[in-house]
């Protein structure tokens, strides 16, 4: 009988410490989920504005009015832009994002390509193409929404 005493307080120490450790790890994973969820929306916004910002720099002027900020010229320094920030904001997505965000992010960069090489060669559906990019990064952001909440 004096063995019973001993045996129930390791038991009791062995639960103790099992209840610790699932605790700590349901924990982590909320603080995870939490942080995913964060980065996520922080990565949309990223993407956003750097989409935002190269639509702007490609899209032509209204018709009759030039742009002095914008030429076409390849020796001009107005004439390049810098991709770092767009291609980090995918990145960004692309290690983030849910598989059907990864895919979206896969498909904008297509449309993005598309759309800057219409408009630097002038090409008529250069709008169109802008308009698909819009619908991309919009269909992005809706993808972000859903699995935030």
């Amino acid at each position: 009988m004096e063995w019973i005493s001993p045996v129930v307080s390791g038991i009791g120490a062995v639960l103790s410490l099992l209840a610790v450790f699932i605790v700590a790890k349901m924990h982590v994973q909320g603080e995870h989920t939490k942080w995913l969820r964060e980065e996520r929306v922080r990565s949309a916004i990223d993407l956003k504005m750097a989409v935002s910002r190269v639509r702007v720099t490609y899209s032509r002027p209204a018709a009759g009015r030039s742009s002095p900020s914008r030429t076409l010229d390849q020796s001009s320094p107005n004439s390049s832009f810098d991709f770092v920030e767009v291609n980090a904001a995918m990145a960004r997505l692309d290690i983030v994002g849910s598989s059907r965000t990864v895919l979206q992010v896969a498909t904008l960069r297509d449309k993005l390509r598309e759309f800057v090489r219409a408009s630097t060669e002038n090409e008529a559906d250069w709008r169109e193409r802008r308009d698909a990019v819009d619908a991309t990064v919009n269909s992005i952001v809706q993808s972000v929404r859903k699995d935030v909440s």
